[in-house]
């Protein structure tokens, strides 16, 4: 009965929201929709929009069955989903998608992180609580498209808010089918369709007319900067994950086979599409031979021809400047055949020596070439890191000993991530071994200031007074 009432709810609200649009109601039901993907933006909102109205007035239990039934309908299609991203993108290793897919479905709060705030005393009660924006209209990387599509469900819908994602083109299947398997998962559990809607057909004119309609309420977009500033001139509040250029500082005083085990491991990591991965290394110069002796012995291969690094840079760094997308997240050994480079074994990373100044050095690959830059002092370290992270304010790590020294860096490097002696995948919530390292973090917002998303970055500020009361403290009459 209670799965019937809600469809009726939401049938009669959809229908209401179709004529406010002009869109034919005979066209669009709300089964038009094939588990919340529709033909078009507008039949996608109103479906969302349909949706909230109802979703806004459930107890937070309801909201947390809707979170359950996603974290625990999706445990047996971990692996599946792993190899179909990497089979439609051809980025990464279906060994990080693992985990980064586990990352984003078990370590991002609930409705737990919206703790309400209460002060009290003779002018009575003041409280604040974390409310709904409403439809939030979101867009995800291919990079992580299926991570991107759960853990903003996760957030957003713990806010009470329903969701609007507008897929890559170059993952439009799996995120398709995320879709899908999501809304299938939720209606089971609770009856409740449309939480999370889409369109059959991805574009770049669809998100545009996603970011202007009326009844989104809010935007987050994780990608590029193009869409970033489309986001926040659109007039709408935005949460923003733009681009970063993560630099890794190793001085004269780190355990520098345990900086070289994490940089390489880290590097790595999903042929390093991650944003917060290292694409670059400034080290002390007194330590550098020995750091880059032991990043060998992790895996890494080192181009040591200036011929073959120009012919690298020439290869994988497009005409406009921007990494070359045949070889974004492609493996190490894929590069290097392509390269025409002669190599042993199988690398999974490839260094080189650099000038600050070099493109590899100053542009995000996202492809498993890192290169070395080094300095005599560690205030010329510091300086470059400073200097190649190019004020992105993304995400930057140290590997020392020496206390002033990270305290100096992460004061200076003022980013939203800083690791100190790890792996910045770490920064993500996806810990070494498994082990918890944070919340997720699959959307971070550094220019618009969010740092690392939490439901909590989904919701509302609001304040309520009662003056009359309460306080337990005190009672005047």
């Amino acid at each position: 009965m209670e799965i019937q009432n809600l469809e009726e709810d939401i049938r009669r609200i959809l229908s209401e929201e179709l004529k406010k649009s002009g869109t034919s109601q005979t066209a669009s039901t709300s089964d038009a929709g094939q588990n919340g993907i529709f033909k078009t933006v507008d039949e996608a909102i109103a479906a969302a929009k349909a949706a909230e109205d109802v979703y806004i007035d459930k107890p937070l239990a309801f909201r947390e069955k809707v979170l359950t039934a996603i974290r625990e309908g999706f445990r047996p299609y971990i692996e599946k989903m792993a190899k179909d991203i990497k089979d439609e993108t051809g980025m990464g290793t279906v060994e990080a998608k693992i985990a980064k897919l586990n990352n984003a479905l078990y370590n991002t709060p609930g409705t737990e992180i919206l703790q309400p705030e209460a002060e009290t005393g003779d002018g009575g009660l003041v409280m604040y609580e974390c409310a709904p924006f409403g439809v939030i209209g979101a867009v995800g990387p291919s990079t992580n498209p299926s991570e991107t599509v759960i853990a903003n469900a996760i957030m957003m819908l713990a806010g009470g808010n329903t969701l609007y994602f507008g897929a890559h083109p170059g993952a439009k299947k799996i995120t398709r089918w995320t879709i899908e398997k999501l809304n299938e998962l939720v209606y089971e559990a609770t009856g409740m369709k449309n939480l999370v809607v889409s369109i059959e057909e991805p574009s770049i004119e669809s998100v545009q007319e996603m970011m202007q309609h009326p009844d989104i309420a809010m935007l987050s977009i994780t990608g590029g900067p193009a869409g970033v500033h489309q986001a926040l001139v659109s007039g709408k509040k935005a949460v923003g994950a733009g681009a970063g250029n993560p630099p890794a500082i190793v001085d004269a005083t780190a355990n520098v086979a345990l900086a070289a085990h994490n940089i390489v491991d880290s590097a790595s990591f999903d042929n390093n599409i991650l944003c917060t991965a290292e694409k670059e290394v400034v080290v002390e110069s007194s330590v550098k031979d020995e750091l880059i002796k032991k990043m060998q012995e992790e895996g890494a291969f080192l181009v040591t021809n200036a011929s073959d690094i120009d012919k690298l840079a020439e290869m994988t760094i497009g005409k406009n400047g921007a990494p070359d997308r045949q070889f974004v997240g492609k493996d190490a050994t894929y590069i290097l055949d392509k390269a025409g480079i002669a190599y042993t074994g199988t690398p999974k990373l490839i260094i080189l020596e650099a000038q600050k100044d070099h493109p590899l050095v100053t542009t995000e690959m996202l492809m498993p070439i890192v290169p070395v830059v080094s300095c005599p002092t560690f205030d010329q370290v510091l300086a470059t890191a400073v200097e190649v992270e190019q004020g992105l304010h993304h995400t930057a790590s140290i590997h020392s000993e020496n206390l002033p020294n990270i305290n100096r860096a992460a004061h200076r490097m003022n980013t939203s991530i800083f690791v100190v002696n790890g792996a910045t995948y770490v920064g993500t919530g996806v810990g070494a071994n498994g082990a918890h390292a944070g919340a997720s973090a699959l959307t971070i917002a550094t220019p618009t200031g969010e740092g690392t998303a939490t439901a909590k970055t989904f919701t509302r500020r609001r304040r309520l007074n009662s003056p009359e009361a309460f306080s337990l403290r005190s009672w005047e009459a």
